[in-house]
């Protein structure tokens, strides 16, 4: 099948029907050098001989049949690979999802240089057992830092929307990976769109392991929520992205600490490598 698949659908066709004709043309000289009467039947008449030739024909229609068949089948798939990526670029390029990205990133960048605010974060992702928001200097100075629409609130109510805003952004950022990572596509996608996975991966990480040890160390939530968790679009993504996947909560937490990108650049909250 391999063979025809790298055959037009033509070539396919008149290859087969060659077959059919060399094999059956090939019949009377191998009848004629066996023992006698072994063959009665098949080639006693010009008719028996033409019927041979018919059936092999019709065998091998099945046969071209099923070679187009295979060969539509795998056209298709390639389209509808082609409209996952031009749609994975345009969502990309929108500037919808470029907001929903940075807002997104807003939020996960203060989870990193401040812990209260990640265990606050990793804890809105399940239904019941939440935690308040840690109404600190510390976390909001990082919020603002962050975000000057929210330096420059109004009141508080208007600071907890902005706040509330970002997370939402966050939510719809998460499901866009899982629905990624659920793709059967998705490494054709990559290949042709990037995402900047390695940008998100250290990130994710760091509310993925809170999120995952919160649950862990609760038999209500583990009762009530079970959505899937990031730790598991986290190693879904890994697979398709060629990253090897990070199985133990030590190995999470030690490639979280010295990540140059979160301990250099965001800052890391010194809590998260104690």
């Amino acid at each position: 099948m391999k063979l025809f698949s790298k055959l037009t659908p033509l070539s396919a066709a008149l290859l087969v029907i060659l077959c059919i004709l060399v094999i059956w043309g090939a019949t009377y000289p191998l009848a004629m050098s066996l023992p006698e009467n072994t063959f009665k039947e098949p080639l006693s008449s010009s008719y028996n001989v033409l019927n041979v030739l018919f059936t092999a024909l019709a065998f091998g229609g099945v046969i071209i049949t099923l070679i187009f068949q295979a060969q539509q089948a795998s056209q298709a798939r390639l389209e509808a690979v082609e409209r996952s990526i031009l749609e994975m670029f345009q969502i990309l390029t929108s500037a919808e999802f470029q907001a929903t990205k940075n807002a997104a990133y807003r939020v996960l960048i203060a989870a990193i240089r401040n812990r209260d605010y990640g265990e606050y974060v990793a804890s809105k992702l399940f239904a019941v057992e939440q935690l308040p928001y840690p109404r600190t200097d510390a976390v909001r100075q990082t919020l603002c830092e962050l975000d000057p629409e929210k330096q420059a609130a109004v009141d508080e109510q208007a600071f907890e929307y902005l706040e509330r805003h970002d997370r939402l952004k966050l939510d719809d950022m998460m499901n866009f990976f899982s629905m990624l990572a659920q793709r059967q596509s998705s490494e054709s996608i990559v290949n042709h769109v990037d995402f900047a996975y390695d940008w998100w991966r250290p990130a994710l990480l760091v509310i993925a392991q809170l999120q995952k040890e919160r649950k862990d160390a609760n038999k209500h939530i583990q009762a009530l929520c079970k959505n899937r968790l990031v730790i598991d679009i986290v190693a879904a993504l890994d697979l398709v992205y060629g990253h090897e996947p990070l199985q133990e909560d030590q190995a999470v937490w030690a490639y979280i600490a010295s990540h140059p990108l979160l301990r250099d650049r965001f800052m890391l909250d010194a809590r998260y490598q104690n």
